[in-house]
């Protein structure tokens, strides 16, 4: 595979303030051979207008650009497959239309993919940029640029989606062809799901480098799926799926991780319950400690529930521990040794002996 065609994918809706900043991050790239499919899913601010002014854009660069305007909103998730089914590319990137990319992430990412043959798909860090531009760097999941077998990255799948869609660069073929028959809409966590399938078909590399910036606002579909507490339902559903799918391609470690997967659910969900107290949601905060200890019965007994809980309750002295006590539950402070059998690489994808 020498110079491959890669399709990005930018499905939108109502995205308008950030398509620039998207458009012009795929326009900068150092890699030059892609095609752009760009879907609007009915949006009613300027988005069409300006996807158009891009088309020419590209049309400049040689660049094939093809735009489609949904006449009616078909939602995130068949919007994205519509637009996947026009791809001509061998690797599939899909990047929101309020997310942006670094100049070098093609480069980097399809040389993993070039000089790695068993690799199906590549996975970058990422920085968090709010509604007015200001960045949060995060540390990268793992302390390494690396290779991992695609069974042990499976298993940590089963604790951890890692990846967003605009992380993510994967082949498309016949490695699509085997995850097929398996394809679901999820409400929320398809990008989940689909970072799992593709760890059921080969190994999975990971740069350690912030190559992505995902746009952290009030409108994401996360913030939305939070409130109704649909994402944390829908997260033990996908756990479930895993197990099955897992045993159709002959692994045994996702099945092993399952009794800790759920307990980690009931983690989660004190997160979910700090995220609502400082949004002052306090009512959904409650629920979501209610629905901790559906995934972990022993969770009462730990210090973080109690403290959330004596919060809710308007206790003096929670209050007043509330706001440092919680900084560690809510964020990952820290990058993780890579699985066992991992190789470690450079950006490049050569290996580093």
């Amino acid at each position: 595979m020498k110079n491959p065609l890669v399709s990005i994918i930018i499905p939108n809706y109502n995205y308008g303030r950030y398509l620039r900043e998207c458009f012009d991050s795929i326009l900068n790239q150092t890699y030059t051979n892609y095609e752009v499919i760009f879907r609007d899913n009915a949006s009613t601010d300027d988005s069409f207008n300006i996807s158009m002014e891009y088309y020419y854009k590209f049309k400049e660069k040689g660049i094939f650009f093809l735009l489609h305007n949904n006449k009616q909103n078909y939602g995130s998730d068949t919007n994205t497959n519509l637009a996947i089914g026009d791809a001509n590319g061998e690797l599939i990137y899909i990047l929101a239309s309020d997310d942006a990319i670094e100049p070098t992430f093609l480069e980097k990412t399809v040389s993993v993919l070039e000089k790695n043959p068993s690799v199906s798909m590549v996975m970058v860090n990422r920085i968090e940029v709010d509604e007015n531009g200001n960045r949060k760097v995060t540390p990268p999941f793992y302390n390494k640029s690396c290779i991992i077998p695609g069974e042990e990255q499976a298993g940590v799948f089963m604790m951890s989606g890692i990846a967003i869609p605009g992380q993510r660069i994967a082949r498309t073929g016949g490695m699509i062809n085997k995850i097929a028959k398996f394809a679901r809409v999820h409400e929320v966590a398809g990008d989940w799901y689909n970072n799992f399938l593709y760890s059921c078909c080969g190994d999975v590399a990971y740069i350690a480098e912030d190559l992505c910036r995902y746009r952290v606002h009030s409108g994401n579909e996360t913030h939305i799926s939070e409130d109704t507490l649909l994402a944390s339902m829908e997260h033990f559903c996908i756990l479930n799926s895993f197990v099955t799918i897992s045993k159709g391609f002959g692994m045994k470690i996702p099945e092993s991780r399952f009794d800790e997967a759920v307990k980690k659910l009931g983690s989660m969900c004190l997160r979910y319950a700090v995220k609502m107290i400082n949004a002052q949601k306090n009512s959904i905060a409650s629920r979501y400690l209610k629905l901790a200890l559906v995934y972990d019965e022993n969770m009462e007994g730990t210090e973080e529930y109690q403290l959330l809980l004596n919060y809710l309750k308007g206790d003096k002295s929670a209050i007043e521990k509330f706001h440092t006590f919680t900084e560690q539950i809510i964020e990952r402070k820290k990058s993780y040794d890579p699985p066992k059998g991992f190789i470690e690489i450079d950006s490049y994808g050569n290996r580093i002996h």
